[in-house]
């Protein structure tokens, strides 16, 4: 297994890549099957109600964010864990969204506003490019055939927490749901009543 002299110092460096591109594929989706549903056969005007918001949304369970993570995990000695086994650095892509089922809409017909309160969003999946990782070993005991296990589940625990602590990723996220959210319910409030407008809390 190849090793590499980088200086011990955990070091992360954060590379928002992309948020991934599902919008315009679901609002289509959303616009060639609901809209005729509205359409067909209805000469009484349709209400805004927070089920027919609900409905819509539910096409989806999560919207999510993409970003390229590089990190350096510190895996501690098991039988002395103030002592460093090895560090490996890796790469990996990391995840966040919301939970479409936890979203809540209040529509104020007065006003004309649908209010969309979102969830917290969370990281919700990590995938570590096992490939990537790459070893400097303090403890040549260490070196061992299963330590590749191991350091994939320190670098997963690692890319989880680090993340988490990246406002920059959970706003993107955030953002992300906020314009599928948009292309998913727009087309079909304009159908019902085109003065009203999102509000997202």
């Amino acid at each position: 297994m190849e090793t590499e002299n980088y200086p011990p110092n955990k070091q992360k460096v954060k590379i928002p890549v992309w948020a991934v591109a599902v919008v315009a594929v679901v609002a289509i989706l959303v616009f060639a099957v609901g809209l005729p549903a509205i359409q067909n056969g209805n000469t009484e005007p349709e209400i805004i109600t927070v089920s027919t918001l609900q409905e819509i949304v539910n096409v989806s369970e999560l919207s999510t964010y993409t970003a390229v993570y590089n990190g350096i995990a510190q895996v501690m000695d098991e039988k002395d864990p103030e002592d460093t086994d090895y560090y490996v650095s890796y790469e990996a892509k990391v995840y966040a969204g919301i939970d479409f089922e936890a979203i809540q809409f209040r529509v104020d017909s007065d006003a004309k506003i649908i209010y969309v309160e979102l969830p917290e969003v969370a990281i919700t999946k990590v995938d570590v490019d096992i490939a990537s990782m790459d070893f400097i070993f303090y403890d040549n005991k260490s070196n061992a055939s299963t330590v590749s296990q191991a350091a994939y589940k320190a670098c997963e625990t690692d890319a989880q927490q680090e993340s988490e602590a990246q406002e920059a990723i959970c706003e993107l996220a955030r953002q992300n749901a906020c314009n599928v959210l948009t292309a998913l319910i727009d087309p079909i409030v304009e159908q019902l009543d085109a003065e009203f407008r999102l509000s997202f809390v």
